[in-house]
């Protein structure tokens, strides 16, 4: 295998989940490698809150590296949408996202959040850094995947069955933790 198929392969099959960020004064870019899951959540949540503090540019998500999604995910995923909707009236941009993910997004009504587009607009590159794991505790996390699932089932109220159980458990976990 010569360097450029193992540079290849390397970026398709990441070691870890994690984001790489890239901000400029129009578009603030952030690229799933890996899964989207609540290892990451917590991390993308802070740094879209910080993007749209600083000035609200167009937030992308580029999911052409993201090989699956977890509900807590998709819940920020909704949370962030929903800001951006209420302080700036455009929708999330999702870009190279796969059939499987599309799938995973309408089972639980995130679709409807978000603007699927097929490439990246051509200014949204940049310099891409790694964004550094939110270190929380915990608790912390149980507040993080609570928040999440209370989103998705503020967005379509078939995910309140879904996740029932789920939410029990997380408001219990955060009362024992408390």
């Amino acid at each position: 295998m010569n360097m450029e198929q193992q540079a290849s392969t390397n970026e398709s099959t990441p070691q870890q989940d994690r984001i790489l960020v890239t901000v400029d004064e129009a578009y603030a870019l952030a690229r799933v490698l890996g899964r989207g899951s609540y290892k990451v959540s917590r991390s993308l949540k802070e740094f879209a809150a910080r993007v749209m503090d600083a000035g609200n540019p167009i937030f992308v998500l580029d999911l052409q590296h993201c090989i699956g999604m977890d509900s807590t995910f998709m819940g920020v995923l909704a949370g962030v949408s929903q800001r951006q909707q209420i302080e700036s009236g455009r929708k999330l941009i999702l870009c190279g996202v796969s059939e499987k993910l599309i799938h995973l997004m309408k089972t639980l009504g995130l679709n409807h959040l978000v603007d699927i587009q097929e490439d990246l607009p051509e200014q949204a590159e940049g310099e891409m850094t790694p964004l550094p794991e939110a270190g929380e505790t915990p608790l912390e996390s149980a507040h993080t995947m609570l928040e999440a699932h209370e989103k998705l089932v503020e967005i379509d109220d078939e995910n309140q069955l879904r996740f029932q159980d789920v939410l029990d458990y997380l408001r219990e976990d955060i009362q024992r933790q408390s």
